[in-house]
């Protein structure tokens, strides 16, 4: 998959926040040091007014309270403790509640009281035409890696991170390191200033073309307003290139290797593509349109007096 960082990735993130463009899985990554409830929350902030005619606004909670959401003054949400429903139970509560004519924007505060074999079929149901899924996954902490229920079968975040159209990692701001000797020791220590309603995002969005738009953000809560970074490297990268994030993605896929060495990688961006050459033109830079680039070889037969061999 490519990826690239055009300027319009700014008014991009915008329109996904005030759903004017559709993603139909939103996956927000958060850690202990930097909660994605504030920027779940602004989804709601964007869409209260009514800035989408008939917009129906459903909210799952595992984690949150009931009442806490009050002071937003959202008259539209429809909140939904799932905290003893079975995952049938609350499918049905949410088609119970949508109506099929009406965009609806579903929101899902955790994603940690689903087990792994069962994310796909609790996500899939909630996915709908004219709705937009918004969840929140909970990355393991530092120094811990979730284990798969089966040994043939994929982590919960790596089945999301290929399920999600939209994904956005959120940290602290400024980023927060404990200590080695902290981070050595088993007892997990929290910062000062950690989840704070000002925070930076890493925004990933997959288009149907198979391209990806990423790029880095600056958001706070108070003020609702999201500050473009463009020289900030993104979060799935840690440091690496692109295609080191893709085969990352695909490495606990499948029992065999989907991913490309870097013999295959030199040897891919070697290849000359004939319609690029094609569309250099000739020497005063002239492009003729449907040129033909045909490079005799060795072992070609090439006869001078057929007038069919070289129409040129």
């Amino acid at each position: 998959m490519q990826h690239h960082t055009p300027q319009h990735t700014p008014l991009l993130l915008n329109r996904l926040l005030s759903l004017k463009d559709v993603s139909p899985l939103v996956l927000l990554l958060d850690t202990p040091k930097q909660t994605a409830k504030y920027f779940l929350l602004e989804f709601i902030h964007r869409n209260k007014e009514g800035s989408v005619p008939g917009l129906q606004i459903i909210f799952l909670s595992f984690e949150t309270p009931a009442g806490s959401l009050d002071w937003i003054g959202c008259s539209s949400l429809q909140f939904v403790s799932c905290h003893h429903l079975s995952h049938k139970r609350i499918h049905d509560k949410v088609i119970s509640l949508l109506r099929s004519d009406q965009k609806s924007l579903i929101l899902l505060d955790s994603l940690a009281g689903v087990a792994a074999a069962d994310l796909v079929t609790f996500i899939t149901p909630l996915i709908r035409p004219a709705s937009t899924l918004v969840a929140i996954s909970h990355l393991p902490l530092p120094g811990h890696t979730a284990l798969p229920t089966s040994s043939y079968a994929p982590l919960a975040t790596t089945q999301l991170l290929y399920l999600a159209t939209t994904i956005i990692k959120l940290f602290p701001r400024p980023e927060i390191n404990i200590d080695e000797d902290d981070q050595a020791s088993d007892t997990f220590l929290l910062p000062l200033g950690s989840n704070s309603a000002q925070c930076r995002l890493e925004f990933l969005h997959r288009r149907k073309s198979g391209r990806a738009v990423q790029g880095s953000f600056e958001f706070d809560f108070t003020t609702h307003t999201l500050t473009f970074s463009p020289k900030s490297t993104t979060a799935g990268d840690s440091g690496g290139s692109t295609e080191q994030g893709d085969d990352g993605l695909l490495k606990d896929l499948t029992t065999f290797n989907l991913g490309t060495t870097d013999k295959q990688k030199i040897a891919r961006e070697n290849v000359e593509l004939p319609y690029l050459k094609a569309q250099q033109g000739d020497m005063t830079g002239t492009v003729v349109g449907g040129a033909i680039v045909y490079e005799f070889e060795k072992e070609d037969d090439y006869d001078e007096e057929d007038p069919y061999e070289d129409p040129f």
